[in-house]
């Protein structure tokens, strides 16, 4: 099972202050591959974007898969929900 993703494109609305996104903002803090929900690079999208990889790259030795997984569903509610500070993982 992997992270259940809604497609909604909130995480690619909010990268102003992701320092690896700061090529991707189109100046506003959206990203300038998002098409409406989708990512238009999504098959090349940056490591950071791909939930997946930073898990077994980074994240593998610090949580189980699913407190990752979970950890993520609830930066993306909290995004969706608009009721978010800044995030830092």
């Amino acid at each position: 099972m992997g992270f259940d993703c809604t497609k909604c494109g909130e995480c690619c609305r909010h990268i102003a202050n992701i320092p690896q996104l700061s090529e991707f903002d189109r100046g506003d803090g959206v990203c300038k591959y998002l098409r409406g929900h989708e990512c238009d690079i999504y098959d090349t999208r940056p490591e950071i974007c791909n939930v997946e990889k930073m898990y077994e790259k980074y994240f593998s030795n610090l949580y189980s898969r699913d407190e990752f997984y979970k950890l993520n569903e609830e930066a993306c509610e909290m995004l969706q929900n608009k009721n978010f500070k800044k995030l830092q993982i």
